[in-house]
């Protein structure tokens, strides 16, 4: 029997991972976040055999992925940012999309002397998380519909040494947050996606990440916008920003909606593809 290298592990697991978007990417991540070898490793030794136990392991990641299981939950981890976040599916997995959030308010956020951050939907933490890496002064309070969520963006605090500058909150939306508490920014990507889009979802989306953090509750797919807005109250400062994360086509409806509150110097900006997906706001 031929020796198990890499080269030819990834080759045959591209084969059995055909009916996937990017089958030999996917089993290279796969071997890579299993055996611990970068990419360069596997350049330079991908003709030597691998151990028995990580092919073992490899094989059965690929059937996992064979039935569109995310590369991100058969490895645990997900890359974001700056970082590597655990992930499980009690959580969103981190997308790319979300980075711009991240971006634009650790940019706004820069000359606020010690800025309070409220992050609403936290799931994993990765943006909460994020912005304390970018903003070494920062602290925030994070809130989740989910414990299970919650556990998970704990564990992402303690890895990245963050926990003494974050407290977790259960709350559905802003219920538990208290009143008297004062931000400086407010941030959410919320359940966006109404439930009607569900079937034109991805496997990988639809039948892996959780519907609680996906999917807008009834057919209205700005109810998440709503009813964040509803409750902020004066938990956000004078000037505060409130910074949201959008779908695409939603940025219009979700800047008109702030327009209609007590929101000034409402603004969109554009992922690197040129579509409208951060909506922010200024407090008058």
């Amino acid at each position: 029997m031929a020796p198990q290298t890499a080269a030819r592990l990834i080759a045959e697991a591209a084969v059995r991972l055909g009916h996937l978007p990017n089958p030999s990417l996917d089993a290279e991540l796969l071997l890579r976040g299993l055996s611990g070898l970068s990419r360069a490793d596997l350049l330079a030794r991908g003709n030597e055999p691998v151990d028995g136990g990580v092919v073992a392991a490899f094989e059965a990641a690929v059937a996992r992925r064979e039935h569109h299981e995310p590369v991100q939950y058969i490895l645990g981890k997900a890359a974001f940012w700056r970082d590597e976040f655990v992930v499980n599916p009690a959580v969103l997995i981190p997308r790319p999309d979300t980075e711009i959030l991240v971006e634009t308010v650790a940019t706004r956020l820069r000359g606020v002397e010690a800025p309070r951050l409220l992050d609403i939907g936290t799931g994993s933490g990765c943006i909460a998380l994020s912005l304390l890496r970018e903003l070494p002064r920062a602290r925030a309070l994070a809130v989740d519909f989910s414990e299970a969520a919650l556990e998970v963006a704990r564990m992402n605090a303690a890895t990245l040494g963050l926990e003494s500058r974050i407290d977790f909150l259960l709350s559905r939306w802003l219920d538990a947050v208290p009143e008297d508490a004062s931000f400086d920014a407010i941030i959410s990507n919320p359940p966006y996606v109404a439930p009607s889009e569900r079937s034109s979802l991805s496997p990988e989306v639809r039948e892996f990440e959780p519907g609680l953090a996906l999917f807008a509750e009834g057919a209205d797919d700005l109810s998440s916008y709503r009813a964040i807005v509803g409750q902020i109250g004066n938990r956000l400062k004078p000037s505060g920003l409130l910074a949201f994360e959008v779908g695409l086509g939603q940025a219009t409806r979700v800047a008109d909606l702030l327009r209609d509150t007590e929101f000034a110097s409402v603004e969109t900006v554009d992922d690197l593809a040129g579509i409208a997906r951060v909506v922010l706001a200024r407090r008058n």
